[in-house]
């Protein structure tokens, strides 16, 4: 192909004549050239038949007028204060409102206002009695699934390499938390294999792979307990009964320590702090029945120490034979002085630290389970309400009622093995066993059955710590895993109305077991009385009866066992919420 010649026109102009005005003219089109097309080029295309193009070389516009109405905004504050009334009335003064106010009654004109406005109020009147307020308008409507949804899962797995038991759950006080995990099988002789590796993990509940920070107590840690104001200090409470002091700032080893000799004669099963002004001070409680109070900054000796004996014989004083081994504690910051402790023989004991003698100081005690008591929490709602967890069943106590619980929940499967109160929310409480299963109360919404449950683990659980914010829970299990469950919103936040519900609700309980206490008084009583008067008729002989009581009796019985396999049966998981596991 030859190559292209562009044509080219010259218009030449002389220098003198720029600047002038231009005179343009109309003239006809004229043919400057003509490139005819390559014919050998045009056998290589093939004429497409039919071919439809858009072709749109500017953008697309349009223009739109309307004529709306100006609205004026303007802001104003208003001042409500209470009108009307003279300037010589004083409104804060009660006595010169009601004078005025008799004075104004006594007028001719107040009696023909009163008649003026009595026919209106006679219509609003008989108008809201037309409407019949008893009528059900939407009967015919189908029933709606709950709006309020209980959503539990497992948010992440913190796993032990070793596989070793949780003994102790525990969270650091600071604005991104930490847990604190404490490994031990209690099950175990000190010099089985399984004691070989005793260290304590601090994990970031943002990093499982690998802890943050490892400690090494002396022997094997049953419980362990972050300082409320020094999240980098931590105690431990070991299976020998002595305590040590860690500092993570410092090394992995313990920085302080207790002397045997001067500490507990069994392994610690309790360990917590108590109120004081330096933060420094905390209690202990073991097996082997005392409770004693330390300094860590001066681990040489106990502060004080207090023997659980609250069964004392005739003629003997309180020492560590007759005293109740403890298996748990309880402190709360709002009664500095009093605390309870949970015993191996399932007793929880009131004590009274201020009291002048031993009688003073255990001042009453509660039979509240038929094995150990596994935990013991005080309701944040009223410090008059405890919670106890032991055997299969979960109880609420009131300190004035001694005799029997106010709220009982039903025998759970599996041993229950801890439970604690939500932080936040009032009328709610959470529960693990051993069968894996977690469970979360909340008596306003229902009473008999729990609003979530989830199989957390198929192994045990053996403990459980809620942060103090209520979203978080850790929860452990004897294979050496910590789940991190989330709970939703509506099971974290409380309502407007609740703590003074779940106050009605314990005064109510309360109540009734007192009602019930002096009935069974009376009817004791009444039997007693009947015992001690001579009977000179003879009874009939019942041996019959007897026989056809006792085949009724167990009719019945094989009935209520039937009744309850099959419903273990065809029992599903719970609808009511919404459960994923990680």
């Amino acid at each position: 192909m030859p190559s292209y010649i562009k044509s080219v026109y010259e218009y030449t102009k002389l220098r003198r004549n720029f600047g002038r005005q231009p005179l343009f003219q109309d003239v006809s089109a004229q043919m400057i050239d003509s490139i005819n097309p390559n014919i050998a080029y045009q056998k290589d295309y093939i004429l497409r038949n039919p071919v439809n193009r858009e072709v749109q070389a500017t953008l697309p516009q349009s223009q739109n007028e309307i004529n709306t109405k100006t609205l004026v905004i303007r802001e104003q504050g208003i001042n409500h204060t209470e009108g009307g009334w003279p300037r010589e009335v004083h409104l804060y003064n009660e006595e010169h409102l009601i004078r005025h106010r008799r004075r104004v009654m006594h007028e001719d004109n107040y009696i023909h206002a009163i008649k003026k406005l009595a026919p209106m109020m006679e219509h609003y009147v008989d108008q809201n009695n037309a409407i019949n307020i008893y009528e059900t308008y939407f009967d015919d409507m189908q029933s709606q699934v709950a709006v309020e949804k209980y959503n539990v899962r497992v948010a992440n797995v913190f796993r032990d390499s070793y596989k070793r038991p949780i003994s102790c759950l525990s969270w650091t006080n600071e604005k991104i938390p930490k847990l604190a995990v404490s490994y031990s099988d209690k099950t175990c002789t000190l010099n089985s294999e399984i004691y070989r590796n005793n260290d304590c993990y601090l994990w970031d509940i943002c990093k499982q792979t690998e802890p943050f920070s490892k400690l090494q107590p002396d022997g094997p840690c049953w419980q362990l307990a972050c300082s409320p104001i020094h999240p980098e200090l931590l105690i431990g409470g070991l299976a020998n009964g002595v305590v040590n002091v860690f500092d993570i700032r410092e090394s992995a080893n313990a920085i302080s320590r207790s002397t045997i000799y001067n500490s507990h004669r069994g392994p610690i099963t309790a360990l917590l702090f108590t109120h004081s002004r330096t933060n420094t001070e905390f209690f202990t409680g073991s097996p082997d029945g005392q409770c004693l109070w330390w300094d860590f900054r001066n681990l040489s000796k106990p502060l004080d120490h207090l023997p659980m004996s609250v069964k004392i014989p005739v003629g003997q004083e309180p020492n560590l034979s007759n005293a109740e081994g403890v298996s748990s504690l309880e402190f709360d910051h709002a009664l500095p002085t009093k605390f309870l402790c949970g015993t191996e023989s399932g007793l929880v004991i009131n004590v009274n630290r201020m009291g002048r003698s031993h009688s003073e100081i255990l001042t009453s005690y509660w039979n509240t389970h038929s094995g150990p008591v596994r935990a013991v929490h005080r309701s944040p709602c009223t410090i008059r309400m405890f919670l106890t967890c032991g055997d299969w069943t979960v109880r609420v106590w009131s300190e004035e009622v001694r005799t029997a619980p106010i709220i009982v929940t039903k025998p759970y499967n599996n041993q229950v093995t801890d439970a604690s109160w939500t932080p936040l929310r009032f009328s709610s409480y959470m529960a693990i066993c051993e069968g894996g299963n977690f469970y979360y109360w909340d008596f306003l919404r229902k009473y008999r059955e729990p609003v979530a449950t989830l199989k957390v683990s198929k192994y045990q659980l053996t403990r459980l710590t809620c942060h103090s914010e209520g979203k978080s829970v850790a929860i452990g299990d004897i294979n050496g895993s910590v789940f991190l469950v989330q709970l939703s919103e509506n099971m974290v936040i409380p309502g407007n109305h609740d703590k003074q519900l779940m106050s009605q609700t314990y005064e109510r309980e309360t109540r009734r077991e007192h009602i019930l206490d002096a009935r069974l008084k009376e009817i004791r009583l009444k039997i007693r009385a009947e015992e001690e008067t001579p009977t000179t008729m003879t009874m009939p002989d019942e041996s019959s009866n007897e026989e056809n009581l006792i085949q009724i009796t167990e009719q019945q019985y094989f009935k209520i066992v039937k009744d309850e396999l099959h419903q273990l049966v065809t029992k599903t998981t719970p609808s009511n919420e919404s459960i994923s596991q990680f």
